[in-house]
């Protein structure tokens, strides 16, 4: 039997470590992220809002008030309650707000802003308030 080479050996973690990073970007992009995965970013609310399918249209109303955005966190309270459907996370204590991603942020980023973008839809009003990623 042949005893193993050394530099067999570090050839073997090499091609490991080459292929592992192309894989792991494969897997980012093809699987959804999870409620907890999600709330690892940062998201900050850029100003904008839409009513129920404002934003299909390509119209936009600019003097609706927007000011329950304000008031929307997509953070994580201790007594919020997650449940999942379809594409996105209805939350809230009172399971009257749907999160879903619109995209997800870059891999890479090399800049504070990731490129990800967060809506969170308040059921009650039917407004969508719209939130970016920041690292």
């Amino acid at each position: 039997m042949k005893k193993l080479n050394l530099s067999h050996f570090v050839t073997a973690v090499f091609v490991i470590l080459v292929l592992y990073q192309p894989i792991k970007l494969i897997t980012y992009y093809l699987v959804d992220f999870s409620y907890d995965k999600i709330m690892e970013y940062m998201w900050i609310y850029d100003d904008m809002c839409y009513y129920s399918g404002e934003s299909d249209s390509g119209e936009y109303d600019y003097s609706k008030d927007c000011s329950i955005c304000n008031q929307i966190s997509p953070y994580k309270h201790n007594d919020m309650y997650i449940q999942k459907e379809g594409n996105g996370y209805i939350v809230g204590r009172d399971m009257m707000k749907k999160i879903y991603l619109k995209k997800k942020p870059d891999y890479i980023s090399f800049e504070r802003f990731t490129g990800g973008e967060l809506y969170v839809k308040d059921l009650e009003t039917g407004i969508t308030c719209t939130f970016y990623s920041y690292e």
